[in-house]
């Protein structure tokens, strides 16, 4: 069983977010967060999305009710995974993943939000071949790795999770 890893464009990951677009809603003017155009745009247009087991993007009304739980004034909630775990972003457009039980660290993954939507989306490719096959081989496990470090040279020495 070998399964390829396909790494999506930015186009097609916002075409599969957006199929079902929802009414427009903007972040509140209050909010002083240095958000980039891509995340801005997207998150305005959807309803809080699953992507794969791991990344649940919120629209942005969720996740401007979730920073109200985390007083980070440097940093923005902008995903979680339903175990309590959590994405930010910082104010440089990078991606922290916040482990809720390493006593709320932000561990750095060296990656802006456009990579950590392709590695939601090589995720989803795993949670597919975990769903056919109810587990996950060894070469699998090493083609995700060589997946996600394309993204990123360090991306599997940082995913969060074990496989």
């Amino acid at each position: 069983m070998m399964i390829p890893f396909i790494l999506p464009t930015l186009t097609a990951i916002e075409n599969e977010i957006l199929k079902e677009k929802s009414a427009v809603q903007n972040f509140p003017k209050v909010i002083d967060f240095p958000f980039s155009e891509n995340y801005k745009t997207l998150v305005t247009q959807i309803k809080t999305t699953e992507i794969s087991s791991e990344t649940i993007l919120y629209n942005s009304v969720d996740a401007v009710n979730e920073n109200k739980e985390f007083n980070l004034p440097e940093y923005w909630c902008f995903a979680g995974n339903g175990q309590g775990d959590r994405w930010f972003l910082d104010r440089d457009q990078k991606v922290f993943f916040y482990d809720h039980d390493d006593e709320g660290k932000l561990k750095p993954m060296h990656i802006n939000f456009e990579e950590w939507l392709q590695m939601a989306f090589i995720i989803r490719q795993l949670d597919d071949c975990f769903d056919q096959y109810d587990h996950i081989t060894e070469p699998v496990r090493q083609e995700f790795y060589k997946a996600l470090n394309t993204i990123h040279p360090t991306l599997s020495d940082m995913y969060p999770f074990t496989l």
